[in-house]
């Protein structure tokens, strides 16, 4: 996965307030601790790996889309357009991903306001939909993965990355130097919230280590079926 430069970082940085530079992890990805930032990366590495497993799977010869909700800094901009014909940002600042779409000349990424997302984005027009440490932070989930569901082909696929919230999550988040309010909801609840909406597990993999260990929790979804029923999870990693 190709990273995003620390003088193009910095000046993401510079263009949006503390409180969104820190939700987009713009700190995380600078920290001075080699540990801090090998996590900052690892979990977005998983996720770009799970777009690669995927890859192939979701179009029946009409265009390979991607939305990337919540895209923040577009930091899986690259990774989206080496598998899609078009991809989506969406978010509610887009100064950040601008700045990278400009300096990679990302020809097939269009940035939308999620609201504008709504309005332009076609129903069962998407292959692939991320959502990496996004879904923590929308108060009526439920909205959000109705919508996902509208917009998703039938054998589309969902990748979702959440914050465990865990006692090693916390501790991260201070030594980051991030001291802002924490989430209500966690991984394991948004993750029975997405298997509620009409999605069924594929895949999970646990960052940086199962148990005590995990940070984030990735996971790929796809839509359920009738007459089908959730599995237990697939833990990988």
């Amino acid at each position: 996965m190709k990273r995003i430069p620390q003088d193009l970082l910095v000046r993401m940085a510079d263009a949006v307030s503390a409180e969104d530079r820190d939700e987009m992890a713009i700190p995380s990805y600078l920290h001075g601790n080699p540990a801090m930032r090998w996590i900052a990366w690892r979990r977005l590495e998983v996720v770009a790996e799970f777009l690669r497993a995927f890859e192939g799977t979701t179009s029946t010869g009409s265009q390979n889309t991607i939305m990337d909700f919540g895209c923040g800094t577009g930091v899986l901009f690259d990774e989206a357009c080496r598998t899609a014909d078009r991809v989506y940002g969406v978010d509610l600042v887009l100064e950040p991903a601008r700045l990278l779409v400009d300096e990679w000349s990302l020809d097939k990424v269009s940035l939308l306001y999620p609201e504008h997302a709504r309005a332009r984005i076609a129903p069962q027009s998407v292959d692939t939909i991320i959502a990496a440490e996004v879904l923590e932070h929308i108060e009526a989930v439920g909205d959000t993965l109705a919508f996902f569901r509208e917009r998703m082909k039938p054998e589309g696929k969902l990748l979702v990355s959440l914050p465990t919230e865990n006692l090693l999550y916390r501790f991260g988040r201070r030594l980051a130097g991030f001291h802002g309010h924490y989430h209500e909801s966690n991984a394991a609840s948004i993750h029975q919230q997405i298997l509620g909406a009409g999605f069924r597990q594929l895949r999970m993999r646990k960052v940086p280590a199962p148990g005590p260990l995990a940070i984030y929790w990735v996971t790929a979804y796809a839509i359920s079926q009738p007459g089908t029923t959730q599995k237990e999870p697939i833990a990988v990693g």
